[in-house]
C-alpha cells in the first residue's frame, strides 16, 4: 500500500469517525445542555456511552503508527482495511456494539452516510472492498 493510499485511508477513516462524534455530541447536548470542546472532550474520553466508538479510533490510530514507521509500514495498513471493511458492512443483526450503533447512525444522518461512501471508497483503493 503506498503513503497517498495510506494517508487516503486515515482521511476517509477521520472524516468518518468526525461525522459520527458530531453525531454524538448533538445527541448528548440535547440532554445535558451546550458543552465546551474541553467538556465533551472529557466525556469522549470517560463516557461509558461513547465506548463503543473505539474500534474506529484504535484503527486510526494504528494507521498514525504506521505512517509514522511505528509500526509495520506494509501489514498494518492492510490489517487496518481489513478491520474496517468489516466494521462498516452495516449488518443490522450484529451483537457488536461498534456495528449496532452504526447501523443505527447511518440510518438517521446524511453527513455520515456521505462519510461512509468516502470510506468505502478508499477501502476500494486500498483493495478491500466493505458490503453496503
Amino acid at each position: 500500500m503506498t503513503t497517498d493510499t495510506c494517508q487516503q485511508l486515515r482521511r476517509a477513516l477521520l472524516d468518518l469517525h468526525r461525522a459520527l462524534v458530531d453525531l454524538e455530541r448533538g445527541d448528548f447536548e440535547k440532554r445535558h445542555g451546550p458543552q465546551s470542546a474541553g467538556e465533551f472532550l472529557q466525556v469522549m474520553a470517560f463516557s461509558e456511552d461513547m465506548r463503543w466508538l473505539e474500534p474506529l479510533s484504535r484503527l486510526i490510530t494504528m494507521l498514525d503508527e504506521a505512517i509514522d514507521g511505528a509500526a509495520d509500514a506494509a501489514a498494518t495498513p492492510r490489517a487496518v482495511a481489513q478491520r474496517a471493511r468489516d466494521l462498516l458492512g452495516l449488518d443490522r443483526d450484529s451483537v457488536d456494539p461498534f456495528k449496532q450503533r452504526y447501523a443505527q447512525r447511518f440510518d438517521q444522518s446524511p453527513p455520515l452516510v456521505h462519510a461512509h461512501a468516502a470510506a468505502i471508497a478508499a477501502l476500494k483503493a486500498v483493495g478491500t472492498v466493505a458490503p453496503g
